[in-house]
């Protein structure tokens, strides 16, 4: 059974650095970062589905990819750590 890339970074997240309100920001948003890992999945391979993207990468290489999906997130949308920012 493939995991999904929401379901990896729930296992991962503390092995990331992803908790508390970050981690509960991310996961009110999750549609935003999902979106994005998906599109960064068909950069890396469009000829594989983003779970077999998800699927082939060792944990430190999934995590090195997770940690920078969610900080273009948070860049693009202007998360800084204190405050949500409202989504568009």
């Amino acid at each position: 059974m493939s995991e999904t890339w929401r379901e990896r970074l729930s296992r991962r997240r503390l092995e990331i650095g992803i908790e508390g309100p970050e981690y509960d920001y991310i996961q009110s948003y999750i549609a935003f970062y999902c979106s994005e890992a998906d599109r960064r999945c068909k950069e890396i391979d469009m000829n594989k589905t983003v779970d077999e993207v998800i699927n082939s990468m060792k944990d430190e290489e999934f995590d090195r990819f997770t940690k920078s999906v969610i900080d273009g997130v948070h860049k693009k949308q202007g998360y800084d750590g204190q405050v949500p920012a409202q989504m568009n």
